[in-house]
C-alpha cells in the first residue's frame, strides 16, 4: 500500500484496491493449484497478469520470464483498460533480474515523461493480434502492448506510459490513510501473525454500502471534507430502510485462520460505539441473508485504531474441505449479482 498513490482512494469504484498474496496463495496446496485453489482466486479477476494462469503455472513462468512462485504479492487499481498492476518480487535485486529478461525479449526504453527506466512492448492503446497471447501476462489474448517500470521491490504495469511520474512519486500512499490503517489495525487483530494469513484482500469503499447513490458524494477527497460526506451520508443513509451505519472505508481479506478459509471485514467508523452497532448490524444482516447458503461462525468486535475504531468481524469455516473457501465464493458471487447486502448503509437494523 505504500506504492499506490492515495488518489486512488477517490475512484468511484465500491472495491478500489485488489491484493492476492502468491505465497499464501500457493502454500494453501503443496502439489500445486487444483481447480478448488484456482477459482478461490476471485479478486484475479481485476488483476490483468493473472487472467493467464488459468493455462497452467508453466506456461504462465514461460511468457512472464519469471518463476510464479518467486512473486511474493500482486496488487492493482483502476479500471481495465487502465489499470495498473504491482508485481511484487522478494527484493530489489530480484526485479532488476526480472527486468534484464525483459530486455532480452521485446521490451525497450521509451520516453515516459521525464521518468528514467520505463520499458514497453508495443504502442499504448493499440491492439497487436499477430502478437496476441492469452498465456501471456504482458500481452494478453487482444496482443496489447504493456509499459513497465521498476520500483524497489516491485515492477509497475500499465497500458500506457501517462502517470509513471505520479506513480514513481505515490506519497501520500494509500498507507498513509487514516481511514485504511484503521482497517488494517482491525484485520491484524483478527488474523494474528502464527495464527493465520491474508490470501488475498481489496480495500473497499461506502459505495459497496449503498446503492442508486452518486460515488463522489460519499467519498473523501480535496473536494469533500469529513463533515460535507457525513451529511451526505446521512442523505444517503435515510433512502435505505435498513443497514449499518455509514463508514469511511475498510477492507474486505479472504483469510485462511487456524487452517480454516474465513472472510474478514474491517470498516473504519469515527468511535467504537458506532463500530459495535455495525459489528450487531452485520450481525442481524447474515443471520438474514446468508447464513442459510453457507456454513461459518460469526465473531466481532471494536477495535480501537488511532483516532478512528474499525468494525470488525470475522466469518471462519467450520473446516478446511478442500483449497477453496465457500464464504467467500457467497460474498464475490453476489457482489458480482449486487445482491450483497451484508455492508448496506442505512438505518439501524
Amino acid at each position: 500500500m505504500t506504492q499506490i498513490p492515495q488518489a486512488t482512494l477517490s475512484a468511484p469504484d465500491a472495491m478500489q484496491v485488489f491484493f492476492v498474496d502468491v505465497q499464501a496463495w500457493l502454500g494453501l496446496e503443496q502439489s500445486g493449484p487444483s481447480p478448488d485453489g484456482m477459482r478461490r482466486l476471485s479478486m484475479a479477476a481485476w488483476i490483468s497478469p493473472l487472467e493467464a494462469i488459468g493455462y497452467g503455472l508453466d506456461q504462465w513462468a514461460g511468457n512472464a520470464k519469471v518463476p510464479f512462485d518467486q512473486i511474493s504479492y500482486f496488487a492493482a487499481f483502476g479500471q481495465a483498460p487502465g489499470n495498473i498492476t504491482y508485481w511484487g518480487l522478494q527484493d530489489k535485486q530480484a526485479v532488476g533480474q526480472l527486468v534484464d529478461r525483459l530486455k532480452q525479449g521485446d521490451f525497450v526504453a521509451v520516453e515516459a515523461g521525464g521518468v528514467a527506466g520505463v520499458l514497453a512492448n508495443g504502442e499504448a492503446r493499440q491492439m497487436d493480434l499477430k502478437k496476441a497471447n492469452p498465456r501471456d501476462p504482458w500481452r494478453g489474448a487482444m496482443g496489447k502492448a504493456s509499459f513497465v517500470m521498476p520500483r524497489d521491490a516491485a515492477l509497475i504495469q500499465a497500458a500506457a506510459p501517462d502517470g509513471m511520474k505520479r506513480l514513481s512519486q505515490p506519497g501520500p500512499s494509500v498507507a498513509d490513510s487514516e481511514v485504511v490503517a484503521a482497517a488494517v489495525a482491525g484485520l491484524k487483530d483478527a488474523v494474528p501473525a502464527g495464527r493465520g494469513q491474508i490470501v488475498q484482500a481489496a480495500v473497499i469503499s461506502p459505495v459497496l454500502g449503498l446503492s442508486a447513490v452518486d460515488p463522489a458524494q460519499v467519498l473523501l477527497s480535496p473536494r469533500a471534507d469529513a463533515k460535507t460526506v457525513q451529511e451526505n451520508f446521512k442523505v444517503a443513509a435515510a433512502a435505505n430502510a435498513r443497514g449499518i451505519p455509514p463508514y469511511f472505508g475498510g477492507l474486505l481479506a479472504d483469510a485462511q485462520i487456524e487452517q480454516a478459509p474465513a472472510v474478514v471485514i474491517s470498516l473504519a467508523y469515527a468511535d467504537c460505539a458506532t463500530a459495535r452497532q455495525a459489528v450487531d448490524g452485520i450481525d442481524a444482516a447474515w443471520k438474514e441473508s446468508m447464513a442459510g447458503a453457507v456454513q461459518a461462525s460469526f465473531a466481532g468486535r471494536a477495535v480501537e485504531a488511532g483516532k478512528l475504531c474499525a468494525a470488525v468481524v470475522s466469518l471462519v469455516a467450520p473446516k478446511a474441505g478442500n483449497a477453496g473457501n465457500p464464504i467467500l465464493s457467497q460474498v464475490m458471487s453476489r457482489y458480482l449479482r449486487r445482491e450483497f447486502t451484508l455492508l448496506q448503509i442505512g438505518a439501524a437494523r
